[in-house]
């Protein structure tokens, strides 16, 4: 699903990534952690090409994605979905709109957009909500919205860097509930995070970076 080969990360006054190898299978759920400035958000920019490699690889499903031009990284990411810490909703649209419009781009038949709308809202236990505005609903909420518009495509893949960030504890785990639930039907799942407690409960596999490099990498795994 996801390969990384010796790849580095360049700013002008910082490396980022040093020399990074990776490969995420199929299906897999994986914690990315470390502290601020460790590399975590990089590396998943690299993922959905948000940035590119200096050097060395970047491949999901099979593409190397830091070769395909700038005019096929909405293609890229049409195929995985991608949370937001700060959720990135509409604030004008409804809760059901935001979630369609993704797929209303693609010029998908109104019919197949409403059933995977309502599919995705029911996943994550929003359908009552579908004609709220995002400023109607909590974070917890707005964050759940924001996993049905990540998961309404079917993706294989889903990215989300720091999906907790902005919530209380119990919230967080709620959320990560849902995620887990997703992965269980086969999806691929990243999440980047500081949630010592999130990480300790689910106990999935953790990669822990440090300066840009991988210092820990454990199936089952803790934050420390």
């Amino acid at each position: 699903m996801i390969k990384l080969v010796e790849v580095t990360k360049k700013y002008p006054n910082t490396i980022a990534l040093k020399d990074v190898t990776l490969e995420i299978e199929k299906g897999e759920f994986v914690f990315l952690i470390g502290s601020s400035g460790a590399g975590k958000s990089t590396l998943m920019k690299l993922l959905y090409r948000e940035e590119s490699p200096t050097t060395g690889k970047v491949i999901v499903g099979g593409v190397d994605v830091s070769k395909i031009s700038n005019d096929n990284v909405p293609n890229l990411r049409r195929r995985m979905g991608i949370i937001f810490q700060d959720y990135k909703l509409l604030p004008n649209q409804t809760v059901y709109d935001n979630v369609a419009y993704v797929i209303r781009t693609l010029g998908m038949p109104s019919k197949d957009i409403d059933e995977r709308v309502k599919g995705a809202l029911k996943i994550v236990g929003l359908s009552h909500k579908m004609y709220s505005k995002p400023t109607e609903l909590s974070g917890g909420e707005q964050q759940r919205v924001g996993i049905a518009r990540a998961i309404v495509n079917g993706p294989p893949l889903l990215i989300a860097d720091e999906p907790t960030g902005n919530l209380d504890p119990a919230t967080s785990m709620e959320v990560m509930e849902i995620l887990n639930q997703i992965n269980q039907r086969g999806i691929t799942i990243i999440v980047s995070t500081h949630d010592h407690t999130i990480v300790n409960h689910f106990r999935k596999r953790v990669i822990a970076l440090d300066g840009g490099e991988i210092v820990r990498d454990v199936e089952g795994g803790t934050y420390d």
